[in-house]
């Protein structure tokens, strides 16, 4: 083997990330957060791979990533779709189960490969996901602060789902108001929130 092969074989493994990051529409700092590529380099990318390719529709999302919290609980439904993507982040091993910030993910090739898979499982399981792969950047980032959002279980029906830490009262679990909402009509649901 020679010595240059270890370097390729690293610029391989940032390219190949920030190609699969593109494909999911991420922005530019966030892929530069993970592969440590240049912004003129991953936008010469996106421009040599996808801009004028008629079969891909990937778009280019310029600005800065999102950072808000409330659109990730919002509504029941959202608070349960953060929960499963939470969940997933979990068992990839980007979240740590105890109170840890867990492992570091700045130029972390692996674990930027294990985000996009963790993204990808979720537009599997989640019927009509609304959550972006931007949207679960902020997620990933809001947990792992731990200042401002939280993951529960429902000790009523074991439902694992996201609140705001901050908000009074504790939002109830989105899951078994949805339950209630469907059983008792929009009204009983409505005034538990």
């Amino acid at each position: 083997m020679r010595a240059t092969d270890n370097r390729y074989r690293g610029e391989k493994a940032r390219f190949e990330l920030a190609m699969r990051m593109i494909q999911h529409e991420a922005r530019t700092g966030t892929i530069r957060y993970f592969t440590g590529l240049s912004d003129d380099r991953i936008r010469k990318l996106y421009t040599s791979y996808f801009k004028f390719n008629d079969a891909a529709t990937v778009k280019r999302r310029r600005g800065k990533s999102p950072t808000q919290i409330a659109p990730l609980v919002q509504t029941p439904e959202r608070a349960l779709e953060s929960g499963v993507f939470v969940s997933l982040l979990r068992a990839n091993g980007l979240v740590a189960d105890d109170d840890t910030e867990g492992p570091a993910l700045q130029g972390n090739i692996d674990l930027g490969h294990r985000f996009c898979q963790c993204f990808e499982t979720h537009l599997l399981v989640v019927p009509d996901p609304v959550l972006s792969f931007e949207w679960g950047w902020n997620l990933l980032l809001g947990i792992r602060r731990g200042d401002e959002l939280g993951v529960t279980r429902c000790p009523e029906c074991a439902t694992s789902y996201v609140y705001d830490l901050l908000a009074l009262p504790r939002s109830a679990c989105p899951a078994c108001i949805s339950i209630k909402h469907d059983h008792y009509g929009p009204r009983v649901a409505s005034s538990m929130i």
